[in-house]
């Protein structure tokens, strides 16, 4: 029980903590605006694609702030001396978990730009996709 009390205080510190240090920061490599990387979008496109991008990027900041919190608390207990498997392995699945929460809002705002495109702007929206993740490589997943 005190470890379960230790862990969410422990979590709750650095979630506050990193909440006040994010002050609401745009990831660094955030992909840039779909509004200026794919051509010919009505204002209707463009409106639905600012609430679905600009949604997306509210929960996805969370939840990297989230993942910090849990990461600075590996780093922390990855620092002491003797077996803090305890503690550790709790954190490991909880990063996991948070990455693939990142993972699955990541897709999911992908399904949902391609809804508002047309089969044209899909392509190219698709092609521009692709050319990013060939430079980028795994920053985004």
């Amino acid at each position: 029980m005190k470890k379960v009390l230790f862990l969410t205080l422990t979590l709750a510190l650095g979630l506050s903590l990193s909440a006040q240090r994010q002050g609401g920061q745009r990831h660094k490599d955030q992909r840039p605006d779909i509004t200026q990387l794919v051509s010919n979008l009505t204002d209707s496109q463009k409106n639905k694609l600012e609430t679905v991008t600009s949604e997306s990027r509210q929960r996805v900041d969370k939840l990297r702030a989230r993942q910090k919190t849990v990461r600075d608390s590996i780093a922390l207990y990855m620092d002491r001396e003797g077996d803090q498997s305890r503690y550790l392995n709790p954190l490991f699945d909880c990063e996991a978990k948070i990455q693939a929460e990142i993972s699955r809002e990541m897709y999911s705002t992908k399904v949902r730009i391609e809804q508002v495109l047309t089969k044209e702007q899909r392509q190219e929206f698709q092609k521009v996709s692709k050319q990013h993740r060939k430079k980028h490589g795994k920053k985004h997943q």
